[in-house]
């Protein structure tokens, strides 16, 4: 019932419950066994809009029913990943900062090679509102969020990505330089922010808050003015960045198949025959070591 729901697959209900970090263990000294690889549906909520951010602007680029996907093999996650309807996906990672804006608002960035993060803003249904709780407390647990407690202190839920865009680019800054500080580390095949960096990406989260909140009485006008002034240069980056959109969607999709199959999976570690795979090597071209790290929850040495 209702179209918010949290599913589980149906292997898992009689399992013994065990820590990843046992899980993981036994993987690595067992690495022949027979891989019991599938993909569990975690969360589903119809009809959000998803817009990217670039060079102070705000493009669509998709709509549909927001997806939380997790692959795994033998009861340990692999990876995480964000499906908007059948147009648009993301990996999602233990170091990904997201911000809840308001009740019906979020920002995912997402850390990229090839330049700036990729910054989506995903904006949801007034009348699924009520419920989206539960997806904060995915969020939670598999990216780094915040403003959950200071967007629900807040009755908006009307953030106008235009307008809002200029905010974006000083928030990217900011991150940008607790990205280059290095976000955490693998333990026991673990992948875990370290306090420095979930501290730094939460102040980030509070600022680019307040900012939104400065808007309404005109303060943000002034920034979004002055990037009008490079036109041309403006297309040019949005028009790159939309390629890279869609080159990380097609990358995400293709890993996520190549896990899902097993090719080159049969014996040793997931990890090794996974990145020396095709698409393995293509998503790892794209983005930074830490975000596949954080993504392959089972890796322990890369």
């Amino acid at each position: 019932m209702g179209c918010l729901s949290r599913k589980r697959s149906k292997t898992t209900s009689n399992m013994k419950t065990t820590t990843p970090e046992a899980a993981f263990l036994s993987q690595q000294q067992n690495p022949s066994g027979p891989r019991n690889i599938k993909q569990e549906l975690l969360l589903q909520i119809p009809a959000c809009t998803v817009h990217l951010m670039e060079a102070g602007e705000a493009l669509e680029l998709a709509k549909g029913d927001f997806s939380i996907v997790r692959i795994l093999e033998d009861n340990i996650s692999l990876a995480t990943v964000v499906k908007i309807g059948d147009d648009l996906q993301w990996p999602l990672t233990k170091d990904e900062p997201v911000v809840k804006l308001d009740l019906l608002h979020y920002l995912f960035s997402l850390p990229m090679k090839d330049g700036d993060p990729l910054s989506y803003g995903v904006a949801f249904l007034e009348e699924y509102g009520s419920s989206l709780g539960l997806l904060d407390s995915f969020l939670c647990e598999l990216s780094c969020f915040s403003g959950a407690e200071a967007s629900s202190a807040r009755s908006t839920r009307n953030v106008d990505w235009k307008e809002f865009a200029p905010n974006v680019e000083y928030y990217n800054n900011f991150l940008a330089k607790a990205i280059a500080g290095g976000t955490g580390q693998v333990v026991k095949g673990i992948f875990k922010c370290s306090n420095a960096y979930t501290n730094q990406v939460h102040k980030g989260g509070e600022m680019i808050l307040s900012r939104a909140a400065e808007q309404k009485n005109g303060a943000m006008e002034t920034v979004r003015s002055s990037s009008r002034s490079a036109g041309s240069t403006k297309k040019s980056k949005v028009n790159k960045s939309i390629k890279r959109v869609r080159k990380l969607s097609r990358m995400t999709e293709k890993l996520s198949k190549t896990m899902l199959t097993g090719v080159g999976l049969a014996t040793g570690s997931v990890i090794t025959p996974l990145v020396k795979s095709q698409a393995g090597k293509a998503f790892l071209s794209m983005v930074p070591g830490e975000v596949l790290l954080a993504s392959l929850d089972a890796v322990s040495k890369f």
